[in-house]
């Protein structure tokens, strides 16, 4: 499902800034790899050394399949809100005009990494929901 722009102000190839700037595990064996190929054969790397990075290598994909797990609760979380209040009046900011939208959530949905609530026409990340009023 392709979630409709709130409004026709602004490229629909705007998104929100890329955070993850981290080193994944292929970046990772890759460096190794490189660093293994370009050493020295008169000074190899000492077993230490080797072992240590291995190490390395086996926290950062342990890190990878906690920080998956996590985000996994985090989805299943913010569409379990979302899903409460379906049928609730709530208020909310449009992100890319900051108008102030009001209505009836009638679905939630989850596009691109976040969590959107259709609310009339237009749909608002769960996180840009100021209020929630009561019927």
């Amino acid at each position: 499902m392709m979630i409709q722009p709130l409004s026709n102000e602004g490229s629909s190839s705007e998104k929100l800034p890329n955070t993850s700037n981290f080193l994944d595990k292929d970046m990772f064996l890759k460096l190794l790899v490189a660093e293994l190929s370009h050493q020295d054969p008169t000074e190899p790397m000492s077993n230490r050394d080797f072992v240590t990075q291995l190490a390395q290598f086996s926290s950062l994909e342990q890190l990878n399949n906690l920080n998956s797990g996590v985000n996994s609760l985090l989805q299943a979380q913010l569409l379990l809100q979302g899903s409460q209040l379906i049928g609730h009046q709530v208020e909310g900011i449009n992100p890319l005009t900051g108008e102030e939208i009001r209505g009836k959530v009638s679905e939630v949905c989850w596009e691109e990494g976040n969590c959107y609530l259709k609310v009339g026409e237009k749909y608002i990340p769960i996180n840009y929901i100021t209020r929630v009023l009561s019927d």
